[in-house]
Formats: structure tokens, C-alpha cells, sequence
């Protein structure tokens, strides 16, 4: 009877022996049509990942990636542009820099200067439409809101005007320059960075930003606005939602074609 018992558990360590060699060289004897189990694959601590559900944080990761209003691009889109740039009298001293901007980089630019302009000017009318419609452009350049800093209930005044710019603007990229505060707003840049997506408003008031200001206090001086330009299109490569090529210009300025109209009422 005792060796009987002897026989029984030889027999069975055999077995388990067997079992183990079978499964570590599964991936040879399945070419043969042999199954055999992962149990080798577990010992090792490699757990057939084909056969797992992707984990919820990763779907969650995808998710957010792909959220409606989170499309960057995190390539620079190298193609040629049609720029249109509107907005109130800072583009006197944008305006030029932006040309030698788009003279460089084989852009072509329309200006288009509205003096006195704010939102309310430009909101109440189609005349953003009527430029889109005759210009066609790729890309827009807005400048607007100094003429709004110390507007009171700022988004009960204003925030319908807005609004009506951007249904004009459509689904064309752009690029909202905010104003260069010379005092504290009144809630001017909060409604602009809270209407528009991540990475259409580049806030010109931080604290890392200066501006030597012209005899008015007000406008940056026509250096201080080229070097203002040049943060914006540094700041488009590579952080804008859109990003188009737009290397730093060996001119310091270039003329383009600009439309003025007469200061706003």
C-alpha cells in the first residue's frame, strides 16, 4: 500500500512538471495546434494584456483629448496663409508689425481699423461678415477692448456683441489679442478668456509684460507694440489652438493693404 501512495504522488508531481513545461513553451506548440495555458505567463508576472478591457482612466484620458472644444493641433500648420487682423486703433502700431509678420512667412494681411471701435461697435453690425465675405480669410486677428476697460456690468452690456462676432466669425481659426491694460479693468479680459476656447485669447495684461506707453498713457509706443506682436505670434506657434507659421521677420515692420474707417460713434 505504501508504495502504491509513492507511485501516485510521483505520478502527480510528473504531471505538474508536464503542465509547467507545456505552458512555457506554449508559443512553440501552438503552431501545432496544441493549446495550453497562460500559467507560465502568470508565474513570470506577464499577464496576456490582449485579453484586457483598455482601464477606465485610459478611455477617460481619450475622452478629454477628443472633447468638443479642446481640438489642438500640436503640429504647426505650415501652410500658407489669408489673414485678416480687425480691430480698434492698436492695430496702428500691431498692424505693420504683423505685415513684416506675414511678408516673411509668405502670408498675405488685410488690416482693417476701426477707430474707437469696442465689441458693442462691431457686435450691433455685419461688417465682419461683409470683410470675411470679400477677403476670404484663412486666419483672423482680432484686436479689441481698450476702448471697454472700464466699462461697468461689462457682460449685460456687451456680452450679446460677442457673441455676434464669433457666430460672423464661424468656424474660422482665430486668434483674439486682449488689450494692454494701463489700469485695472472692469471685466473686459475675465469675459473675453471665459467666452472664448483655450487657446483663442492670448491676455496681454500679466505682470511679466510691459509697455512703454505713448504721450496718451494709453498706447504702447510703436516699439513697445512691435515687441507686443512678437509675443503674440511666439505665443500662436505654440500655444494657440490653431497654430500657423509665423517666424520672427528680419524686417522690423512692412506695409500691407489697410482699410480705415472713421472713428466710431
Amino acid at each position: 500500500m505504501k508504495k502504491t501512495y509513492i507511485g501516485l504522488t510521483c505520478l502527480l508531481f510528473l504531471s505538474l512538471a508536464l503542465f509547467v513545461a507545456l505552458s512555457f513553451y506554449g508559443d512553440s506548440l501552438e503552431r501545432w495546434h496544441i493549446k495550453t495555458g497562460s500559467f507560465a505567463r502568470v508565474l513570470r508576472g506577464e499577464a496576456d494584456r490582449r485579453q484586457r478591457p483598455p482601464s477606465p482612466a485610459a478611455d477617460s484620458t481619450r475622452a478629454v483629448s477628443q472633447a468638443p472644444g479642446q481640438n489642438f493641433s500640436q503640429t504647426v500648420d505650415t501652410a500658407r496663409k489669408s489673414i485678416l487682423f480687425i480691430g480698434d486703433s492698436m492695430l496702428e502700431g500691431l498692424g505693420p508689425r504683423l505685415a513684416a509678420y506675414a511678408e516673411e512667412n509668405g502670408h498675405t494681411l488685410v488690416n482693417v481699423i476701426w477707430y474707437s471701435s469696442t465689441t458693442e461697435v462691431w457686435g450691433r453690425t455685419e461688417k465682419l461678415k461683409e470683410y470675411i465675405a470679400e477677403y476670404q480669410p484663412d486666419y483672423i486677428f482680432v484686436s479689441l477692448g481698450g476702448n471697454e476697460l472700464f466699462v461697468s456690468d461689462i457682460r449685460d452690456r456687451r456680452q450679446k456683441y460677442l457673441d455676434n462676432m464669433l457666430s460672423q466669425i464661424g468656424d474660422i481659426p482665430f486668434v483674439w489679442i486682449g488689450p494692454p491694460n494701463w489700469k485695472p479693468d472692469t471685466g473686459i479680459n475675465e469675459m473675453l478668456a471665459e467666452t472664448l476656447r483655450p487657446g483663442q485669447f492670448y491676455l496681454s495684461y500679466t505682470p511679466d509684460q510691459h509697455y512703454d506707453r505713448a504721450r496718451d498713457g494709453a498706447h504702447p509706443t510703436r516699439a513697445s507694440a512691435s515687441a507686443w506682436m512678437d509675443r503674440v505670434c511666439a505665443w500662436v506657434m505654440k500655444s494657440a489652438a490653431h497654430r500657423i507659421v509665423l517666424h520672427r521677420p528680419k524686417a522690423a515692420r512692412a506695409t500691407c493693404h489697410t482699410v480705415v474707417l472713421a472713428p466710431a460713434k
